[in-house]
């Protein structure tokens, strides 16, 4: 082994050797080559260095005694030094070639100082610049009872806080932790200098040398890449020196520290200590307790290793040595330190900032989106520039009630994971069924997906693209195995697909109907993986929650009530509807009609008031969506938002009078000047309040009285198991063809509420109408929102639960007082029947002279006249059994007046 190292060392030597000589040979040559330049260059800075010997002259004349003087006293070091390298040449040259290295580094320093100071490498911030600083500060937004629920930011989440507004424990430990004397320096601390230095020379961490003041500048302004290693970093140094006695200048220390404050990062995009404390340990800064104070100031050395959720040990670790260094600047004492040094960290994420997490997802996406960007485009700022959403700390309070999002966002998440288990088990008793029916609705998913665009664009054929689909791979999808959220699982692509176009989603928003304030909405099941806002972005069929403008159409025509209309097939021009359960007989009152949602009864109540009255009622009700002009729309055969049905039962519930939805009532910009009040929006402009009269009052009054039938007797009864017997509602079912849309809309005398559910696409829905109908999907939603309003024992909430209808006149009262069915024929049922009701009697004389008009008039739908004159049968027919019915009751009457005299 010594032989082997010792011809290694020989080789080594001779390797030495030879690049010496051959160094030699080109020291010679260089030598050689420059000396005419050397003697060029010579000649030509002759008379330079002539000139700037005479300049130089005098001040040498002024400190000759004083250089002399230094010479005189170094004489025995330099003699010194000569005799060490005449005994240790090589130590000598090795000292002298490492003062001139350092000699030359300071100049280097220097000139880059130089450079810096003169903006070669990028102008510095101004005075005036510096004393225009603003942030980007996070718009917050509000609900009406004042719960921060999300924020607006573009990269950093930050939220401005005054210095009064935050714990002396952050002061105190920043101060004692970062920068000691940060009260005496004026931006730059030397002292800090030395000590830097003086740990990389023994190799300990002696701390940082940046003060509170550079580390500033550095959150303001970052720092720059000039693409020189090492160089980059010297000059960012040079230049936040130089910024920082700047801002010295410009700022006194505690408006410093304040700036400092709520710029400094905390990990991810949390930025700010208002923002800090809120997120790790969910309070404001003036209400941490200095463990956390230290524990927050300790993430500052290494967000990510010091980080209190996820390294909770360490960041006790670092929390101690801030605790300590309070107690070595008197903040603390040391029994107080061994105290809190024992206790836990004890912070968590109470973080709801981002657009995918937190109550009210959907709705913060509409304001987002839609209405924030309206209202800002109209007001200027200070600068005359509009307001930027994202970065100028604007605090947007809104119309939604906390509790009720919770208890909303609570019902769908409980309804929805019932339902959907519910669904998967029922079609997997269908083996030859799939709930999409054809497999070309699946083939069109597959081939609009990313996932086929990206593999298409990398050369595969189709064939090849959808043998890779069939291939497993691991992926996270949305399951409600675990309450709703993401897993991770494998499965091929094409399973993904199929699983996603199964899912069942949903809608639901509560709206105060007397103001138009919205209180509650949830667009659909998971903001993170479904961004498609259900509540007001789609457009779905309604089903039977339409019928009640039919209804309301032929009340304001001249219906009541109590009009009976037979309960039978009709071809109305060339559409034949049908009952769901194709069960025909007898007549039906409409608010029998009603109740049960007869289909034959609202087709025939389209037919006789027409369907141009029919629309122009339901846009004057809140529907903006295009309505298709035929009489399958008395079946809610169109495509309205649920946004827009709401306020159609806003306006039942609202005397008739359409409400118009309101979601803000108040914007604040960052220094807390009003920028925008809805209040006094409205006094300027009343139309953006309930202005619309749809109905009379009467009409809608009766209306109300027709729909709480519904849910007392029809087919929203399953209510009262959510809400019981001692609340008043009213509202409606729907239900789409195929069982491809579930919805139910119902309101009591303060708040309107309502739900949709269904899959993203039609085709997917229950075979069983008993499963697939709004009474068993989109109702519960609804029952466990008002249920879980109760359960909160909340007594303003209880005001809106139990809120009952102002009590109705005496002749709606007499309006309704009929049967809601009676299984006679139309040409005996008077003889067979000696009815007493007065009201039910003129009902029904009314309905066969409503018979004989439209005969004169015509047959054409909305029973325009004709030219046809012809007697028909059935005109006859209604003259005699009106006649006949006149008779028998004119006796009855009679009859029933004696008896009152003689009781007389």
């Amino acid at each position: 082994m010594r032989e082997k190292i010792n011809s290694l060392l020989s080789s080594v030597k001779a390797a030495g050797r030879w690049v010496s000589g051959k160094t030699a040979s080109l020291g010679v040559f260089w030598t050689n080559t420059t000396a005419p330049v050397r003697e060029n260059w010579a000649r030509i800075t002759a008379p330079i260095r002539s000139g700037w010997a005479k300049a130089t002259a005098p001040v040498k004349r002024l400190f000759s005694p004083i250089t002399n003087r230094i010479s005189v006293l170094t004489a025995p070091i330099r003699e010194r030094w000569t005799a060490f390298k005449e005994k240790y040449p090589k130590s000598g040259t090795a000292i002298l070639w490492g003062a001139a290295l350092f000699r030359w580094g300071v100049y280097f320093v220097l000139l880059l100082i130089l450079c810096v100071g003169l903006g070669f490498f990028g102008p510095l911030p101004s005075t005036d610049e510096l004393r225009r600083i603003e942030t980007a500060n996070t718009t917050e937004v509000y609900t009406a009872d004042s719960v921060l629920i999300g924020k607006f930011y573009q990269g950093e989440n930050r939220t401005a806080v005054s210095l009064d507004n935050v714990s002396p424990y952050i002061i105190n430990a920043l101060i004692a932790t970062e920068d000691r004397r940060f009260l005496t320096h004026s931006g730059i601390d030397v002292w800090s200098w030395f000590r830097v230095g003086l740990g990389i020379v023994t190799g300990k961490g002696m701390g940082g040398g940046s003060t509170l003041s550079q580390q500033l500048v550095k959150n303001l302004y970052g720092r720059r890449n000039y693409h020189v290693p090492g160089l980059s970093l010297v000059i960012n140094k040079i230049r936040e020196n130089f910024t920082s006695i700047r801002l010295e200048k410009v700022y006194n220390k505690q408006e410093l520290l304040n700036l400092y404050l709520n710029t400094v990062p905390f990990g991810g995009d949390v930025y700010g200590i208002s923002v800090a404390s809120q997120q790790y340990f969910g309070k404001k800064p003036k209400d941490l307790t200095v463990d956390q104070a230290a524990a927050l100031v300790g993430m500052l050395k290494g967000t990510s290793i010091y980080h209190p959720v996820r390294r909770p040990e360490r960041s006790k670790q670092r929390r101690n040595v801030v605790l300590m260094q309070m107690v070595r600047n008197n903040h603390l004492t040391m029994e107080e330190y061994q105290e809190l040094s024992q206790k836990p960290v004890g912070a968590k994420n109470y973080s709801f900032d981002g657009s995918n997490d937190g109550n009210g997802r959907y709705f913060r996406e509409y304001l987002r989106t839609d209405l924030m960007p309206k209202i800002l485009r109209k007001i200027k700022n200070e600068s005359d520039k509009a307001y930027n959403l994202y970065t100028d700390g604007l605090k947007i309070y809104t119309t939604l009630d906390s509790r009720m999002q919770i208890c909303a966002e609570d019902a769908v998440r409980t309804h929805m994971a019932y339902l959907q288990e519910q669904f998967d088990k029922h079609w997997a008793g269908y083996k030859n069924e799939k709930p999409w029916g054809e497999d070309k609705w699946i083939d069109q998913q597959v081939k609009t997906s990313n996932r086929w665009s990206a593999l298409e664009d990398g050369g595969l054929t189709e064939e090849q693209i959808l043998t890779e689909f069939e291939k497993p791979v691991d992926m996270t999808i949305f399951s409600w195995e675990k309450g709703g959220g993401e897993i991770d699982t494998t499965m091929s692509p094409i399973d993904s697909v199929r699983y996603y176009f199964c899912l069942l989603n949903c809608g639901f928003m509560a709206m105060d109907h007397t103001n138009g304030h919205i209180k509650a909405w949830v667009g659909g099941i998971d903001f993170r993986n479904f961004k498609l806002d259900h509540v007001e972005g789609t457009r779905r069929q309604v089903g039977s929650t339409f019928k009640p403008i039919v209804y309301a159409a032929a009340i304001q025509d001249t219906f009541t009530p109590c009009s009976y209309l037979p309960n039978e097939i009709k071809m109305i021009v060339d559409w034949e509807p049908h009952n769901v359960d194709e069960q025909y007989g007898g007549y039906y009152s409409l608010t029998g009609g009603l109740t049960k949602s007869v289909n034959v009864i609202a087709a025939q109540l389209i037919e006789k008031v027409g369907i141009q009255k029919t629309i122009e009622l339901a846009e004057k009700m809140g529907v903006t969506s295009e309505l298709k002009r035929e009489f399958g729309i008395s079946l809610g055969a169109t495509e309205i938002s649920l946004y827009e049905m709401i306020k159609v039962y806003g306006t039942f519930a609202n005397q008739g009078k359409r409400p118009e939805p309101v979601t803000v009532v108040k914007v604040i910009d960052r220094n807390g000047k009003v920028i925008f009040d809805f209040e006094k929006e409205l006094e300027a402009n009343p139309n953006l309040g309930p202005h619309v009269e749809a109905l009379t009052s009467k009409q809608a009054a009766t209306m109300v009285e027709m729909m709480k039938n519904v849910i007392n007797h029809g087919t929203g009864m399953r209510l009262r198991r959510y809400v019981g017997y001692d609340a008043e509602f009213a509202g409606k079912t729907g239900t789409t063809q195929d069982n491809s849309d579930g919805w139910f809309i119902c309101y009591n005398a303060k708040m309107v509420t309502g739900a949709w559910v269904g899959a993203e696409s039609p085709r997917v829905r229950f075979k069983s109408m008993y499963l697939g109908q709004g009474s068993a999907t989109a109702l519960p939603i609804v029952g466990l929102f008002w249920r879980n309003l109760g359960a909160l024992n909340d007594k303003e909430l209880n005001k809106v639960r139990l809120a009952r209808f102002p009590k109705p006149k005496p002749e709606i009262f007499e309006s309704l007082e009929c049967e809601p069915w009676i299984n006679v024929g139309p040409d005996t049922f008077a003889l067979v029947y000696n009815i007493q009701d007065s009201v039910l009697r003129d009902s029904m004389i009314k309905y066969y002279t409503t018979v004989r008009d439209e005969e004169e008039g015509g047959d054409t739908p909305g029973a325009e006249k004709t030219d046809d004159t012809e007697d028909k049968p059935i005109k006859k027919m209604a003259e005699k059994v009106e006649g006949v019915i006149r008779k028998i009751f004119n006796k009855n009457d009679e009859k029933g007046e004696k008896e009152q005299n003689n009781n007389n």
